[in-house]
């Protein structure tokens, strides 16, 4: 084992504040009255919604312009659902490019410690995300990980989304490695650890929820400290 990739949201990365949080501040500062508590009960409605997009157009992150669509059209339908007026595009708008600004997300605490000891073990370590053109400079670098990752592969500017394997080919071009001289870790069964398994790349489930545990046909970790430990006994 050579290389070891890296999803970026809900693997490295969280939001700095709960989205429902984030999003009743937002539409309060554009004089739409709401409270957390009120869009904490429209996101699974909106997030429905969001998921048929994606549905209907799989290749929706392969795209700047569709990334961007799809999130504000989220956060539109998530005060919809709620039944507030104003100027809610505007709103979403400002939620939207806000996520795209250095200090929306913070990493998770075994993150660094994680990233390091794999650094010092002398594995090549890239991140492969569907996520806008901002993830690298905008977002992951200014977290303090550039000392430990050699690159990142977005699907924005690859043009190809998860779980399509051209991302994890790419990566394994990026690393000089094979396949079967990588794994990938992340928190989505289809994208994360299908999408690898199609590239040859094995797949290791982070599940810091412990919502799998019956899940039987990859390696599962609930915490990122466990992954050194792990390719250690895989080696």
């Amino acid at each position: 084992m050579r290389a070891v990739f890296f999803d970026a949201g809900l693997t490295l990365i969280q939001s700095e504040k709960p989205l429902a949080e984030r999003c009743a501040q937002t539409a309060q500062q554009h004089g739409i009255v709401v409270t957390t508590e009120q869009v904490e009960s429209s996101l699974p409605a909106a997030m429905s919604r969001m998921m048929q997009s994606h549905r209907d157009d799989p290749n929706i992150w392969s795209s700047d312009a569709k990334v961007e669509q799809l999130w504000r059209e989220y956060y539109v339908n998530v005060f919809r659902e709620i039944g507030v007026k104003g100027n809610l595009e505007g709103c979403a708008a400002e939620i939207y490019a806000q996520y795209n600004r250095p200090g929306a997300w913070t990493l998770y605490p075994d993150v660094l410690p994680t990233l390091r000891q794999l650094h010092e073990q002398e594995y090549i370590i890239g991140v492969i995300s569907d996520w806008s053109s901002s993830l690298p400079a905008g977002i992951l670098l200014p977290l303090g990980v550039g000392p430990y990752i050699s690159f990142m592969v977005v699907s924005t500017v690859q043009r190809e989304a998860k779980p399509g394997f051209g991302l994890y080919r790419e990566a394994l071009s990026r690393a000089g490695v094979q396949p079967e001289e990588a794994v990938h870790v992340g928190d989505n069964y289809i994208n994360d650890i299908l999408g690898a398994r199609a590239a040859g790349i094995r797949g290791v489930l982070l599940d810091r929820e412990r919502q799998h545990t019956s899940l039987l046909d990859c390696p599962r970790i609930t915490t990122l400290l466990e992954l050194p430990t792990l390719l250690t006994t895989n080696n």
